[in-house]
Parts: C-alpha cells; sequence; structure tokens
C-alpha cells in the first residue's frame, strides 16, 4: 500500500485488537449496527446464490453471517495483515474458507482487479477514508445489485468525538485519521451513480443505510 493513511491502519487495526474482535464475535455474535445492516440488505434480497464484497471487512464478520444465509462467493477486502489473517482463521473455523476469499490492501488501490458482486458492504468504513467521493464512486461501480453502508451521523456529538480520536493520533504519530462525511453528500454520490435509498436504520452514533441499484 502506498496510502500513509492506510499505512497507518496496520499500528491500529492489529494483532490485538482482532483477537479482542474475534472473542467478541464467539462469545456474542455480530454487534448492532452488523445485524441492522444485514436486516435491511434482507428485505431488498435473499441472499441464496448471492455474491458479496466486503469492504473494510475487518474479521470477516459480514461474510460469514452471509454465507450463512446462502451467498455462495465473497471477496473481503481489508488495510490491516492481522484483521486479515484473523478472518482467515474464522472463516476456517466455520467451514466457510472456500467460499471467501481475502484481499489485503486499499480498496481504491486494487479495486479495478476486484469484479463486480451482487452485494457490496461499507461497515464503519466510510469514516476511515479521507476521499469519501471516490471511495463510493468505486464501491458503487463494482454492485449489481446492493449497497449497504454503516458511517456515522453527521452530529456535533460524532465530531466532538471525533476531535478527540484526532488529537489521540497525533499523539500517537499515526497518519490514519477518521472522518465525519456530511451525511447528504454521502448518498448525493450513491444516488448519482444509479442507486435509490430503500433502506435507513440508526444505533447512535451510526447510521445504517442500504442502496438499490435502479
Amino acid at each position: 500500500m502506498t496510502c500513509k493513511h492506510c499505512c497507518g491502519a496496520e499500528y491500529i487495526f492489529d494483532q490485538k485488537e482482532a483477537e479482542k474482535n474475534a472473542k467478541r464475535y464467539r462469545r456474542k455474535g455480530p454487534n448492532k449496527t452488523t445485524l441492522k445492516l444485514i436486516q435491511l440488505l434482507n428485505e431488498q434480497t435473499d441472499f441464496k446464490d448471492k455474491t458479496l464484497l466486503d469492504i473494510g471487512g475487518g474479521i470477516g464478520v459480514i461474510p460469514i453471517e452471509l454465507t450463512k444465509k446462502g451467498v455462495t462467493k465473497v471477496t473481503n477486502i481489508d488495510a490491516s495483515s492481522a484483521y486479515q489473517q484473523k478472518a482467515l482463521e474464522l472463516s476456517k473455523k466455520y467451514n466457510y474458507n472456500d467460499k471467501i476469499t481475502l484481499v489485503h490492501g486499499d480498496f481504491i488501490e486494487i479495486s479495478k482487479k476486484i469484479d463486480k458482486h451482487d452485494i457490496v458492504t461499507l461497515e464503519r468504513v466510510v469514516c476511515c477514508y479521507p476521499d469519501m467521493d471516490r471511495l463510493l464512486s468505486h464501491a458503487t461501480d463494482k454492485s449489481n445489485e446492493l449497497i449497504g453502508l454503516v458511517y456515522p451521523m453527521d452530529h456535533f456529538l460524532s465530531r466532538i468525538g471525533n476531535k478527540i480520536i484526532q488529537a489521540y493520533f497525533l499523539l500517537k504519530r499515526n497518519p490514519f485519521r477518521t472522518f465525519i462525511h456530511p451525511e447528504k453528500e454521502i448518498e448525493e454520490e450513491i444516488i448519482r451513480k444509479g442507486f435509490q435509498l430503500v433502506g435507513k436504520k440508526n444505533v447512535f452514533p451510526w447510521r445504517i443505510t442500504v442502496f438499490k441499484r435502479i
């Protein structure tokens, strides 16, 4: 990866953080935003025989959960090698490793090599990219049917929290940054690429949205 921001992700989303997330998943299952995202997607399509591209897929919770529900092919892209290793371990544990392809890297840099999929998901990913427009442009290009996202609400409390996080990264001299992108601009960018908003839920401070290709 050539992006300093993405390289910084390796130090934030490290082996310790990956193991903590995996333990939580094994003990409690998917978190609330994941469950609501899956619910919204399922209201729009039957997962059987569908394909999934999970951008910033982390330890692979969405790929595992949707494979359980009938998705036959998954590509999980993440900039953290520790998360990718944990995703491999979990996919083997649940016997889905033959259906899940793991790709390490910055999605924007490698998107030309990625095939189109029926469903594209970005859970808590938009807030980790400085160039929101470019990210969503590439992501929508890869979706044949649906795109689902989880991102921070454009709220003053979210912005205050983000400033605290930014200060922490500065103290740690880590180039990784988080962002509160305007929700209206997020929706407009996806709609501009030929989608319509078909579902929206909230789990403060997160917004969960699903768009369907027109």
